[in-house]
């Protein structure tokens, strides 16, 4: 899979960052976007069970590193966000609905955060990191306080909590457990784009 997107992403185009128009960042995104769904669909019926949805988080980090520094330009990760949150509100999935507000602001969040010289900042390791720890973070903000507004009963949650012995940790252990599933994943999903950039870097030489 890792070689099959890297001949996707290598083959889309070779347009210089600063000729890229609109309709090349929505083409990416698009692309970028089905990835998206493939791999966390794959995930989920596969080992779902174990990473009880964080695969997610892993692969919105590693395609939102991949799409920005592919293109050079601002846009991508916000259109990536956008395209895949509407796909994800026809997920059977609880209040599946918040899903489109977490990653559009998980994108948007992206590339707000390699603002100045898009082109360096989306291959700087440093901001790569602390962009893609924003974006998840926005992410978790949004469908955690989601689910808490409808009421939801986060029972894998506590289930979880109660199994480490910090039952009584309630509404901060609950946040605590979201955010840090994140910040975890998110970590995970940048490692292997830093991976990902190297591959292609080299192939250039």
């Amino acid at each position: 899979m890792a070689r099959r997107l890297v001949s996707e992403l290598d083959e889309i185009s070779h347009l210089a960052p600063t000729n890229v128009r609109r309709s090349k960042v929505i083409a990416y995104a698009a692309v970028f976007s089905a990835f998206y769904l493939l791999l966390s669909y794959s995930v989920a019926i596969t080992i779902g069970p174990v990473l009880r949805g964080s695969g997610a988080h892993l692969f919105r980090a590693l395609l939102m590193v991949l799409i920005a520094a592919r293109l050079g330009v601002p846009g991508g990760a916000t259109m990536m966000g956008i395209i895949s949150g509407v796909l994800l509100l026809a997920v059977p999935a609880p209040a599946a609905f918040l899903y489109f507000p977490g990653t559009v602001a998980a994108g948007l969040v992206y590339d707000l955060s390699l603002r100045g010289n898009f082109a360096r900042n989306a291959t700087n390791s440093r901001r790569i990191l602390t962009g893609s720890l924003l974006s998840g973070i926005a992410e978790s903000v949004i469908v955690t306080g989601g689910f808490f507004l409808i009421g939801f009963s986060f029972t894998e949650i506590v289930a979880a909590l109660a199994a480490s012995g910090i039952a009584s940790a309630g509404i901060i252990g609950i946040w605590i457990f979201a955010l840090g599933k994140n910040i975890i994943m998110t970590t995970v999903g940048v490692g292997f784009a830093f991976t990902m950039i190297r591959m292609l870097a080299r192939r250039k030489l």
